[in-house]
């Protein structure tokens, strides 16, 4: 059985017999091959995702190769770690199990021995087909796709775990591997991304506003006050920001005040506006002078946590760089607190707290997701309840409230319902509120039920040879029937 000694802090790879870590003190755990192949499944999991015929007029490359994309990829890491291996010479039944087990693949001694002349400087076809991958979902603003970076995050990973495969470090073999991975990353060069940093995956996000995107307070505010339904959450962020602005006139007056903490929780069932009305409060607060930029980054657990020990910090310290100046949304904020010893939720959230502290004056944090877990999340760490002392509570929306949302999507596509179909919409939202759930998915609910409409009203219609404008953009009856 494949197993390995790290530190559950410094991540530092030791020896077996070791219960502490010599550097740092910490404790230290045991880890075996599974651990592994969860780390290489992320990069597999995005090529396995894609359909590759579809890139193939946009990707040379890829469409050159003879094998699936992600063939190419473990083709690459068996050359990888078979130039390794053949470092001493010697392959040994360890090394053989850490190839076969990781790659699920069952290639023997003799394979490996075929490729101990074989040239290795040349770039891996695989990092070449992820740049074009990379590239390609470039031009759709898919900025959290960086699967050069990961891969080359793996050979650096997974080879300091094959390197001690059967628990001592050959000095030789070693020296190879630094040697390989420095050349790698000089010819990848403009291959790693490095603007959004290194091993940080932002699933959602927005940059700052630009220039043209940039309105003023009392239009912001206009836009708030505008939302369908959530009166009291507009009257409590009214008051907050009236707290911050006679705040910020205080402080540009030199006089004194007490300290407050303006991170906030919102709490409430999804597809209530908290996302909408934390963009709208960044932009806000940076007209009111209160962040310097005024940009939402938008997060969860999958954005903060990483898979292996010393990677979380890495990727959270990567978002909170991302939100400076702005404010920091991490929706689903409970997810973060684990009582797993193994897991690494609390990592992120030591983190969070440092840097929350470290940028009080440019940094806002908004933890966000369902009233019972929010309050069972805070309560899990005391540094969380200091900081978190604002509470805003998004309600349910009404059938009423539901039924406007429908029609503003309805006018924002340039359709209209007939008296039928209104009439029935009504009644749908009204009995929709009557048997909801108690985890209803709100305006999320509305945008689905949308969708499915205007799907019927396209099979109802594709069939005809003459389309009137007045049928495109008129919703019958007969298309609501989507549920029945």
């Amino acid at each position: 059985m494949l197993e390995w000694t790290i530190c559950t802090k410094c991540g530092k790879v030791l020896d077996n017999s070791k219960m502490t870590c010599p550097n740092c003190n910490s404790k230290t755990e045991k880890l075996g091959v599974d651990y592994l192949k969860s780390h290489l499944s992320g990069v597999l999991f995005l090529i396995r995702t894609l359909d590759i015929d579809l890139l193939k007029d946009h990707c040379p490359k890829i469409s050159q190769q003879n094998a699936p994309l992600e063939v190419v990829v473990l083709d690459d890491l068996f050359r990888y770690f078979s130039f390794l291996g053949l470092g001493d010479g010697v392959i040994t039944d360890n090394e053989l199990n850490f190839i076969n087990e990781l790659l699920i693949s069952y290639y023997t001694k003799d394979d490996i021995m075929k490729l101990a002349d074989a040239e290795i400087d040349e770039m891996p076809a695989s990092f070449e087909c992820l740049h074009e991958l990379d590239l390609f979902a470039r031009q759709f603003d898919m900025t959290g796709v960086r699967s050069c970076n990961e891969l080359f995050d793996s050979y650096r990973f997974l080879g300091n775990f094959f390197l001690t495969v059967d628990g001592e470090l050959n000095p030789e073999v070693y020296e190879k591997y630094c040697d390989y991975i420095d050349r790698l990353e000089n010819r990848l060069g403009d291959y790693l991304i490095e603007d959004d940093g290194a091993e940080c995956r932002i699933p959602k996000g927005l940059d700052a506003p630009s220039e043209e995107e940039s309105h003023s307070l009392e239009e912001y505010l206009d836009e708030l006050n505008k939302l369908i339904g959530l009166e009291k959450v507009k009257k409590d962020v009214n008051s907050l920001i009236n707290l911050v602005q006679i705040r910020k006139l205080r402080e540009e007056r030199g006089i004194k005040q007490p300290a407050m903490s303006l991170h906030l929780v919102f709490s409430g069932n999804p597809g209530t506006g908290k996302t909408t009305v934390a963009r709208l409060l960044s932009k806000i607060y940076h007209e009111i002078g209160l962040l310097s930029k005024g940009h939402l980054i938008e997060t969860d657990r999958s954005g903060l946590v990483g898979g292996y020990v010393g990677q979380t910090a890495i990727k959270t310290k990567g978002v909170i760089d991302e939100a400076m100046g702005g404010i920091l949304f991490i929706d689903e904020a409970y997810s973060l607190a684990s009582t797993s010893e193994n897991d690494y939720g609390k990592e992120a959230i030591d983190t969070l707290l440092k840097a929350m502290e470290d940028n009080r004056d440019d940094l806002i944090v908004i933890v966000a997701g369902y009233p019972a877990l929010m309050e069972r999340f805070l309560h899990s760490n005391p540094g969380l309840e200091s900081r978190f002392n604002k509470f805003i509570y998004f309600e349910d929306y009404t059938a009423e409230e539901l039924y406007d949302i429908f029609m503003l999507m309805c006018d924002e596509a340039n359709l209209t319902p007939d008296d039928a179909a209104k009439e029935y919409l009504r009644q749908y939202f009204e009995k929709m509120c009557e048997h909801k759930s108690d985890n209803f998915a709100n305006g999320r609910a509305v945008r689905n039920f949308f969708e499915e409409v205007i799907t019927a009203q396209a099979n109802r219609l594709a069939p005809q040879t003459d389309i009137t404008d007045e049928e495109l953009n008129t919703l019958t009856y007969e298309d609501f029937l989507v549920e029945e």
